[in-house]
């Protein structure tokens, strides 16, 4: 066996393309095209999520057509692609061509995300009706990146006091994205008949064994608080143990009876059903309001994330970004740290107004994927009627104006409507769709992106750069170290209570003219007439 794995041939079955192929995945459920036009179906749309595995080449075998598989791809179909990625559909086939496409689509989404650094988080969900939401948080928590069962299991065990205390930094407790077993929700009336004829007719002897064992656990739990509150802690005897155990083999029917007496009025909030739960692995189960007063013990273990949607196909990040939060600054080479990030131009796709309908929000396109507009339509959105005709040179001031560019589209404007836009966060649901969170560009950070800034100078000198007693004027434009997150100086200047006194004894705040006489008659008072040196010289002479 270990010869043949070490083999010539093995180890380059090994190291080839070709086998090291992986399968690709189940593609998306696209919804149908409807006739009111509200979603239009294409071909050549990009999916929401890759499918097949993309492949890259060396520079020097891509020049041959050498990609590493059954045989070569013609030069001509990827010389003149900026981005030479391709994802094989089929090796062979009976015509023997090998069945490829250009894979740039999804490559260059993912190094755009990258150069984004956008943070994944999960669901955002409403906590009461009061409006209230709770905190957004990262996908690669602890408490949300799990796929061992007994990491949901431990918190379902815990009593009410302690569970508070284990989820201290998370208000829904451990939760898991990765099951074993289906998701019964989603499954049609044929697959669960099939499912439960063909796999759980085989298992209940198994399942007998494992809830008399859960049984006796919660028996040996049980007898273990009564004897920590007595103040005779400590584990059980193995004698007793040994007792518990013959005590539930003997009387298993009654027990599994009592349990599906309280299944009939606790329902999903039982005992049995987080049997049933942890014995297929299943994802979690939407709780009733009904249940709530039942299953304080089994909350997190049911109602996790799963509860109304599937459970997703891959991990929550998919692979896009691994930033845990955007509460980080960045440092500009010149100016410095900076209070908002560096903004990204995002597409119109969709204006407010449109020959069909009206938007009460423009659709945006920013790397990639649609968002929605942050700002609806209010009372005084800007006209783009009176607006003169484009030219090359002053297109980005037009950008710089988001009210005008997503109002409606214009077909003179070169390179399109175009706004500038902060990506927040990002979700993907169970259907890998990416839910993407953006706010308007600020005006500083678009001014720094641009590198043009001597309006903010020229603003801030007018307004901070008075004498007198108003504000103290800090550095110069353009000198302050920490330009883009620093606040003014509001300092009042200091004013003398005695001014006329201190004039007359030259104790007056002195001016730029002023002060510059007074250190020149320093610097050379040694060198007039009226020094010592030069009387002394006179003298002599």
């Amino acid at each position: 066996m270990s010869k043949s794995l070490h083999s010539p041939t093995a180890r380059l079955l090994q190291s080839s393309r070709l086998f090291s192929l992986p399968r690709p995945l189940p593609p998306p459920i696209l919804e149908s095209p409807s006739a009111s036009g509200a979603y239009k179906a294409s071909e050549t749309a990009t999916l929401p999520y890759p499918t097949h595995q993309a492949i890259a080449t060396p520079a020097s075998s891509h020049f041959r057509g050498d990609w590493g598989l059954k045989r070569p791809i013609p030069r001509k179909t990827t010389a003149r692609s900026t981005t030479p990625v391709i994802r094989v559909r089929a090796q062979d086939n009976t015509q023997h061509i090998t069945d490829f496409e250009s894979a740039a689509d999804h490559v260059l989404t993912e190094a755009k995300w990258r150069q984004m650094g956008i943070p994944l988080t999960n669901r955002e969900e409403r906590e009461n009706y009061s409006g209230r939401r709770a905190t957004r948080q990262s996908v690669y928590d602890d408490n949300l990146d799990n796929t061992d069962p007994d990491a949901t299991r431990f918190d379902a065990q815990l009593p009410s006091g302690r569970q508070n205390l284990s989820s201290a930094n998370s208000e829904t407790g451990n939760q898991r994205w990765k099951f074993a077993g289906p998701w019964l929700a989603g499954m049609e009336e044929g697959e669960f008949e099939d499912y439960v004829s063909d796999k759980l007719s085989k298992r209940k002897a198994e399942f007998k064994k494992f809830l008399a064992k859960r049984i006796l656990e919660k028996r040996i739990r049980d007898e273990e608080r009564v004897n920590r509150e007595r103040g005779q802690g400590g584990a059980l005897p193995a004698k007793r143990v040994e007792q518990l155990r013959q005590y539930v083999e003997e009387n298993y029917d009654s027990e599994e009876k009592k349990l599906r007496d309280d299944h009939i009025h606790q329902h999903l909030g039982s005992a049995l059903t987080a049997a049933i739960c942890d014995f297929l692995d299943l994802p979690g189960v939407e709780m009733g309001r009904q249940n709530f007063a039942h299953s304080t013990l089994l909350q997190n273990q049911l109602n996790s994330l799963t509860s109304t949607q599937g459970p997703p196909s891959t991990h929550p990040g998919a692979g896009l970004s691994y930033i845990r939060t955007n509460a980080f600054m960045e440092n500009h080479p010149y100016w410095g740290p900076q209070a908002h990030r560096a903004p990204v131009k995002a597409r119109v796709m969709t204006p407010r107004t449109s020959a069909t309908f009206n938007n009460h929000h423009a659709l945006l396109g920013i790397g990639g994927v649609v968002a929605l507009d942050t700002i609806g339509t209010g009372v005084n959105v800007d006209s783009r009627a009176a607006v003169p005709e484009y030219n090359e040179n002053e297109k980005e001031e037009h950008y710089a104006n988001p009210d005008r560019m997503v109002t409606a589209l214009d077909e003179n404007l070169p390179g399109g409507n175009k706004i500038w836009v902060h990506p927040q966060s990002a979700h993907i649901n169970e259907a890998g769709f990416i839910d993407l969170q953006i706010s308007r560009g600020d005006k500083e950070a678009i001014a720094v992106k641009r590198n043009k800034v001597q309006y903010i100078h020229d603003a801030r000198s007018q307004s901070f750069g008075v004498t007198g007693s108003g504000y103290v004027g800090g550095a110069r434009p353009g000198q302050e170290p920490n330009y883009g997150s620093s606040l003014p100086d509001m300092r009042r200047r200091r004013t003398s209570g005695v001014e006329g006194f201190d004039r007359e004894m030259g104790r007056s705040p002195l001016d730029q003219a002023q002060a510059t006489e007074r250190i020149r008659r320093l610097m050379h008072g040694y060198g007039t007439k009226d020094s010592p040196s030069d009387s002394s010289k006179s003298s002599i002479e």
